[in-house]
Order: C-alpha cells, then structure tokens, then sequence
C-alpha cells in the first residue's frame, strides 16, 4: 500500500474518471466557461470567509462520515456475526473456544442496531446525493446513529450479566469487540455531524446543506462504501473455503488488501482459496488506492490551500513592510518570492502534521497491542515492532495478534494508519527526496560527472539560450497575431478568443501554469490593464496570487470577461453601421 508507483496512476485515473463525468454534461461555449468561473469564484469567495474550524465543520466532518459510516456498519455486521461468548477448552485460547450461543433478546437489540445504522447510512448517501433535503436527513442521520450506539450500548453495558463464571475459562469473542468499536465510531460520527448542524442553523456560516462538497468528494463515500462490502465480500467467501469464522475472513481480508501480508495465522491451504485470491487481492488494492488518492486529493490539498495562502499572506505582510515602492518587473519577481517561500512553509507544516500522526498511531497502537497481547507475553518494544513492521506493510508474520480483542482493534487500526503512513511517504517524496536528489547531485559533481565549472558554464548556457529563446518568442507573438488578423480580417474578439483557446489548455494541466514575466506583459496589453494603475497589483487582495484562483483560471476569467464586453461593441457597432469594411465581408 505504501507503493508509491501506485499513487499517481491511481489518483490521475480518478480524476479522468471525474473530468469525463462532468464533460458530458457540459455545454462547449465560452458562456459555459464563465459561468463555470463565476461558480468557482463564488465558492472560494465564501470558503474565505469560513475560518479553519468552521470550513473543517463544513467540509471535512461530511467527509469523515461518509468514510467512516460504511466501516461502522462493518463492525455492526461482524458484531452480529457470532456470538459475544466462549467457553476456552481446557489447554486452549479465547481463540478457539467454543461459542455460547446468545440471549434472544441481545440478538434483537443488535439486529435493530444494524438495521438503523444501515438506514442511517442511507440517508446520509440521499444528503450527499442531493435526493433528500439536507433540513430531513441530517437530522435522521444524527437520530438513527445515537440510536443505533444506544441499542449496542445497552448489551455492552451488561458485562457483568453476559460472561459466565468462572472467568478463567471463559471470554468474549472478537464480535464483542466490534460492537465495542461499532458504538463509538456512531458517537463519533455523530456528534460530528450535530456539530455540522450547529454551524448550519446555530451559528450560520454555512448553507444547511452539502453544497459546498464538490463531485469527486460526493464520490468518496461511494468509494467506501464499494470497499466495505468488497471487503465483507472477500471475508465471507474465504471463511467459507477455509471453514473459518467470518470475523477472522474479515482479519485475514483487511491484512491481505493492506498489503501487510502477516499469513503465519491464516494461511491459505485450498488451492480455490489460493486461486481467487490473486484477482481479489488485486481488486481490493486498486480500490484502497483509489480510495487513499482521494482522500489525499480532496482533504489534503483543499488544505493544502488553504494553508499555503495563509502563508502567503504572512510572507506578503513582511514584505510590505520591509519594501519600498518598486519596478513593476521587480514586484512580479516579489511575488515569484512569496510564492516558493509559501510553498515551502506548506510543505514542512504538511510532513510534520504527517509525521505527527504517525508517530501517534504508531505509539498509540503498540499501547493497546501491549495490553491485548499480554496473555502472549509481548513486551511494550515487542508491540512496537509489530506495529512498526505493520505501518510499513512489511508484515514478516513472525508477531500475530491472537486475543479476540486484538483482532478486531488491528482491523480498525490499519484501515487508519497504513493510509496515513501512505500521506506521510508522500509528503516525504516532497522535501526529504529532494535533499537526497540533490546531495546525490552535488556528491556527484566531485566523482563521475564533469568539473563543477563546466558544469556550471553548461547550465548558464542552457539557461541564456533558453531564456533568449522565450523572449524572442513572446516579442514575436504579438507581431504574429497582428499579421494574421490583417491577412484574414480578423476583429479583436478573434484574438482574444485565441488567446481563450490556449489558456484552455493551460487549466486543464495537472501542475498548474506559472506565466513568466513577459508572457503577462502581452495578456495584460491584450485585456487593456495596466499593472502601473494600482498600486501592488501582484500582491493585491483581487491579484493573480491572491484571488484564490489559479493564474490560468485568473487569466481565463479575465479574458471571457474582455470577450464578452469586446463582442458587444462590436454587435452594437454593427447594428449602427460602423462596423468597419473589411469585418462586414
């Protein structure tokens, strides 16, 4: 899961999948496009205004609840799967007791548990699909959840009445245990989802509804509920092929679709087991991937910035302060600045908060291993180490858990932590590869690769030839279209839409564009602006850096605007008969 070769063509594969939805239903004309950028525009504008903890109750607590509800009503179905008790046989484990059949009334509870989570769950799809008004399902959502705690909370209340004396030989199952985490994974989501109420109708930062998620993000639910039934699948087929529990499928499903790979407790032993388990293994990883894309995509880099423009504006106050009034050359180079300094400072703030999160599941869970694994006599380094070896989907199978609380916990944990492990690599590929890159280099430049200074001389080369190159062609742009138009009798409105069409193609790149300087000079001449008429342009609140726009998206709102206002004067001159000749042939 930690393969990083996986990351990008599973994410890139997902976000055609989403372009080629949404091209299908748009319309191909500019007035599209400039409704499409107002739309944007009018989002960010009100995403803005939400400070971080309000756009967190907006955005991320939907997401959370549509990821975590269908794990949630998982744990309720192997909570009912088996029943709560064992009886240990002599010389055995609580692994291989034998079961105690449940009280009817615990079976009732626990299947009306079920039955109003998965209602639950169902409304919360209608909320983000829009099939039912956000003022009726969230509520229903919120109610059916806490009911559906309530209901798991009573019989887990009833310990003392549930296990059977002497407690020696006698234990819970591991569907005690999902019961356990099914009752506060509904509390959890909640409680989040009152507070996203709270903000909705209490304190009215937001629409009372889903509005601001956008496709990809509705999606992800759809992603997870794909992979809990995936999952649930996988777990009942094996355990039917290897006679096994289904709690103990679902283990064995959850390691092998992590790619954590222990093995040592549940192998495979029939060769139909072993044959279906090479497409279902590879269908399970695509879709963990899918899913780890897009959350990465959707949560960190909406973050992402977020976090990058609160540092840009931190580097644009110091740079206000420490400047004078200067070159409009030099401002742009200014704002090319602040720009890298952001990126920067966003990517150590997103590796350490990374890194942070490891750390605290990686301690966290070898805490709880110790404690589950004690009759196994593991050590709190020995819990380190199968957590360690676990987050790394290394999985050398030589540390198993094999309590029946064990279990359950490792499936929870791992559909937590070997993602977030996946984020952290990632975030790692940003800053710590880059300094191996380039101590590489520079290691380089003293053994196999030529003298520092032909090396040097080299590159300034390169960089003269190339940047003559681009100067030469930006100057010759202009004269260019000048000449067309003339040969072909083509209005401004002709031009401005070519220069339409290939800012088009500049949105539409992965790594958003970043114009040189004299690439803005002819945009700026062709949209009639002049950046020597405000004082700061770059840096201005409704500036290219600032207006939480990509400079592509900036230059293309700004140029369908022109277009608009361009095609107009030259209908009205048209119907006033002073249109020019050449334009009315």
């Amino acid at each position: 899961m930690n393969d990083l070769g996986l990351d990008g063509p599973i994410q890139e594969t997902a976000m055609n999948a989403t372009e080629t939805l949404q091209e299908e239903s748009q319309e191909k004309n500019i007035q599209y496009i400039r409704d499409t950028l107002r739309l944007d525009e009018g989002e960010s504008k009100k995403a803005s205004v939400l400070s971080t903890r309000w756009w967190a109750a907006a955005i991320g607590i939907p997401m959370i609840a549509g990821t975590f509800g269908p794990v949630a009503n998982l744990m309720s179905v192997c909570a009912l799967a088996q029943p709560w008790r064992v009886m240990i046989p002599p010389g055995g484990t609580e692994t291989n007791g034998e079961r105690i059949p449940d009280p009817s009334w615990l079976l009732v509870l626990n299947s009306v548990s079920l039955a109003s989570a998965l209602v639950a769950n169902l409304f919360l799809s209608f909320n983000f699909a829009r099939k039912v008004r956000y003022a009726i399902a969230q509520p229903l959502t919120i109610i059916l959840w806490y009911l559906s705690a309530a209901l798991l909370l009573v019989p887990l209340s009833l310990t003392k009445i549930l296990i059977i004396k002497p407690t020696y030989d006698h234990a819970f199952a591991q569907s005690y245990y999902y019961a356990l985490i099914a009752t506060v994974l509904y509390v959890i989501i909640s409680t989040l989802l009152l507070v996203n109420v709270l903000g909705a109708y209490k304190f009215r930062v937001y629409p009372p509804s889903f509005s601001a998620l956008t496709m990809p993000q509705r999606t992800l639910m759809l992603q997870t509920i794909a992979f809990s039934f995936y999952l649930a699948l996988g777990a009942g087929v094996f355990a039917a092929i290897e006679d096994w529990e289904f709690v103990n499928g679902l283990y064995w499903a959850d390691y092998t679709l992590l790619t954590i790979g222990i093995g040592s407790d549940f192998p495979l032993t029939t060769q139909l087991a072993r044959g279906l388990m090479m497409p279902y293994a590879v269908g399970g990883i695509m879709m963990i991937g899918l899913i780890v894309g897009s959350v990465r995509n959707l949560v960190l880099e909406r973050g992402r910035a977020r976090i990058e423009r609160r540092a840009l504006k931190a580097q644009r106050r110091k740079w206000c302060k420490s400047s004078n009034k200067e070159e409009e050359k030099e401002e742009f180079e200014a704002m090319r600045r602040i720009e890298r300094r952001a990126d920067m400072s966003r990517k150590y703030l997103s590796l350490a908060t990374s890194a942070a999160a490891f750390f605290f599941l990686w301690f966290m869970g070898a805490l709880v291993f110790w404690f589950t694994e004690s009759p196994q006599q593991w050590t709190y380094f020995d819990s380190m180490y199968f957590s360690y070896t676990s987050l790394l989907t290394v999985g050398y199978g030589d540390l198993f858990p094999e309590s029946n609380s064990g279990k359950p916990f490792f499936v929870i944990w791992t559909l937590i932590a070997v993602p977030t492990m996946t984020i952290l690599i990632s975030n790692l590929g940003e800053t710590v590869v880059g300094w191996l890159e380039m101590g590489t280099i520079w290691l380089a430049h003293y053994t196999i690769l030529p003298d520092r200074k032909t090396m040097k001389e080299l590159n300034e080369s390169r960089e003269s030839v190339d940047s003559k190159e681009l100067k030469f062609d930006v100057q010759m742009l202009g004269n260019i279209i000048a000449q067309e138009e003339e040969k072909r009798g083509m209005h401004r409105g002709a031009t401005l839409a070519m220069s339409i069409k290939r800012i088009v193609k500049d949105t539409g790149k992965k790594t958003p564009k970043k114009y040189r300087w004299e690439e803005w000079q002819y945009y700026l001449a062709l949209l009639g602006m002049s950046q020597s008429e405000e004082e700061s342009f770059w840096l201005a609140d409704d500036g290219p850096l600032f207006s939480d726009m990509s400079e592509s998206s900036w230059l293309l709102w700004k140029l369908c605007e022109k277009l608009e206002s361009v095609m107009e004067q030259e209908f009205r001159d048209l119907e006033n008969g002073n249109a020019r000749p050449d334009e009315l042939d």
